[in-house]
């Protein structure tokens, strides 16, 4: 452990808990915080039991040790954020040249998943504008599609995932067709299927047990409203 954390230790000025967690904050880490966002660790004043962060909204920003342990989350530099504001060029670049990869590191910094308009907010401003992040994101939705390597909800507002190994889009059709327990739901679901039909290798053995259901619930709705 650093020196001058053990000494706030052994003083009772911060946890030990919190001393291993200000070793991942050490000036120049990027940091997440739940009100003030993106900042960077701008320097330790543990004389004065605070650390530094410049924070977008909040240069030279102090906190206390313990509270900065607490509420601040470290940033690896492969974060998404993180190589946005070492490497702003890159980053475009990459948006043009492989958007895919691009989409992926921006979900692997959100825990695997993230909406379209998550994606949007880390994107608009500073690597897009808005009418071109518009036109982007048509083309890159279809090439996630067509990737495979990518779950792409119906819905706008439910999050863009990405796949787990051996999963197919095939499989999530069936799964969400299955997991249906409205007329409304299976409908939406059975559109879906029928959009990315191209993602049965087997379509006749694949979907058998779909057409069995729908033909059963005909058959039960016959009985009910002849």
């Amino acid at each position: 452990m650093d020196v001058e954390l053990q000494k706030l230790v052994e003083a009772g000025k911060l946890t030990s808990e919190a001393a291993e967690q200000l070793e991942k904050l050490e000036p120049g880490t990027f940091c997440l915080h739940k009100s003030w966002g993106f900042g960077r660790v701008r320097e330790w004043n543990l004389l004065l039991n605070q650390i530094v962060i410049d924070f977008a909204s909040k240069k030279s920003h102090p906190m206390q040790t313990q509270y900065a342990a607490e509420n601040l989350t470290p940033l690896a530099p492969e974060h998404f954020l993180a190589r946005k504001a070492t490497d702003l060029a890159s980053i475009k670049n990459l948006a043009r040249e492989n958007p895919a990869a691009l989409v992926r590191n921006i979900l692997e910094s959100l825990d695997g998943k993230a909406t379209t308009q998550q994606i949007g907010e880390w994107l608009i401003g500073d690597v897009f504008t808005e009418a071109e992040w518009k036109r982007w994101w048509e083309t890159t939705k279809k090439a996630l599609k067509a990737s495979g390597a990518f779950s792409i909800p119906a819905k706008k507002s439910d999050p863009i995932q990405i796949r787990g190994e051996g999963v197919s889009q095939a499989d999530e059709l069936i799964a969400a067709f299955n997991k249906a327990r409205h007329p409304k739901e299976q409908i939406v679901a059975l559109e879906q299927i029928i959009k990315s039909h191209q993602q049965f290798k087997e379509p006749e053995k694949q979907l058998q047990p779909i057409i069995a259901n729908i033909e059963n619930t005909a058959a039960r709705n016959q009985k009910i409203h002849p």
